[in-house]
């Protein structure tokens, strides 16, 4: 009687634990968690204004406040407000607010917005406001590939509105064999074209590519094999198959994108292929699902897929920071700051198949069959006894 009693009082103090006494965490000297080139971004700073779209004592503000604690000891002349959001409604709709704790960080008439807890999206926002906007994303339409405007499936909307929240240059133009690009476009985006891509437009392709211009083709599995020609000129061999639903990728090969890149990548419908350009991603059977390549000041980058970066998936995981990562590596932003995932834990959990299989055997195999065990002693004790 008395083990169930201690069982009991056991319990009462594990919730009244949990429920009031404060969460403990080690803290870290400043030094520890920012690297000497992200101080030195920091030391350039005069004066920020950081509007955070949360009430001051929400969940939203708290979690906010710490991930801003770093950052606001060695930044005395940084001013930081709260905003309500429904009191701030035409903000809200100008900036595309679509969530509680996103942030908007001005430096004079400069601004970016950060939809994520992450100093490494934080620093290179600061460094996107003293760069100059002279390289240009042109994003293709009308190849029959995926729409930019939101509410369709698919719908590459929301990333369009993060590059330019995060100032990216970007437009989206309307191709045909005569299209003359801006003389500052520096990346031309394929957004999983449909159509065949005929001679005409290979030859056009390649001509941008002669000229410097650096070119991302966002691969759809279920249309790659109507491109032989643009296969042929990223170099990518289709496999026969690909994978269905979601597929979460937690570790990468050794590439200059993947450096100290620790957040979990959520593919959805990737297709492995063959390819004699770097592998940037594998899937657990070794496969390429992304490759980059480079002549001069071109590069060639390649993605199984552009799902990841649909309105529905764009902020799953470590997604949207990853396309940034693409997107200065493809405008030759060599000199970004990559963090790993400091100060905070990450507020999503994505398991792999493998990891969801585990976790269902243990809970609906181990636990049962040892509590059934426990159970079968127990009664055998009692009826010796």
């Amino acid at each position: 009687m008395i083990r169930y009693w201690v069982l009991v009082v056991w319990l009462v103090l594990v919730y009244g634990a949990a429920r009031w006494l404060p969460n403990w965490h080690p803290q870290h000297a400043y030094a520890d968690l920012i690297p000497p080139s992200a101080q030195q971004v920091l030391a350039q700073q005069d004066e920020l204004v950081i509007d955070v779209f949360a009430l001051p004592d929400s969940a939203a503000a708290s979690l906010v406040g710490n991930f801003l604690q770093p950052l606001l000891a060695v930044l005395p002349r940084v001013e930081v407000n709260f905003l309500d959001p429904s009191q701030h409604q035409d903000w809200v709709q100008q900036l595309n607010i679509t969530q509680q704790g996103e942030m908007v960080i001005r430096d004079g008439d400069q601004s970016f917005k950060l939809s994520t807890l992450s100093y490494e999206a934080f620093f290179n926002g600061l460094k996107q406001l003293d760069q100059p906007q002279d390289r240009w994303v042109v994003l293709l339409d009308q190849v029959g590939g995926r729409s930019f405007n939101p509410g369709q499936a698919g719908s590459l909307n929301a990333w369009l509105n993060a590059m330019a929240a995060a100032n990216y240059p970007a437009a989206v133009l309307s191709w045909n064999p005569s299209l003359q690009l801006p003389a500052q476009t520096q990346l031309v985006v394929l957004p999983a074209p449909a159509q065949t891509l005929d001679d005409t437009a290979v030859t056009w392709l390649e001509q941008q590519f002669n000229q410097g211009i650096s070119l991302l083709w966002l691969a759809d599995p279920t249309t790659i094999q109507a491109q032989p020609n643009l296969a042929l000129m990223f170099d990518v061999m289709p496999t026969d198959g690909y994978h269905q639903g979601s597929l979460v990728i937690k570790h990468f090969p050794a590439h200059p994108l993947n450096e100290a890149f620790d957040r979990p990548l959520n593919l959805v419908g990737a297709m492995p292929f063959e390819t004699a350009n770097q592998s940037l991603w594998q899937n657990e059977q070794g496969q390429t699902l992304a490759a980059t390549g480079q002549l001069g000041n071109s590069r060639l980058l390649v993605v199984g897929d552009i799902d990841f970066l649909s309105d529905e998936h764009l902020y799953d995981g470590g997604n949207l920071e990853m396309s940034f990562r693409l997107l200065d590596w493809l405008l030759l932003h060599d000199d970004r700051i990559d963090l790993p995932s400091i100060g905070h834990g990450q507020t999503q959990l994505l398991l792999t198949p493998q990891e969801v299989l585990s976790f269902a055997a243990l809970m609906l195999l181990v636990l049962p069959l040892l509590f059934l065990l426990l159970a079968l002693y127990h009664w055998r004790k009692l009826k010796r006894g």
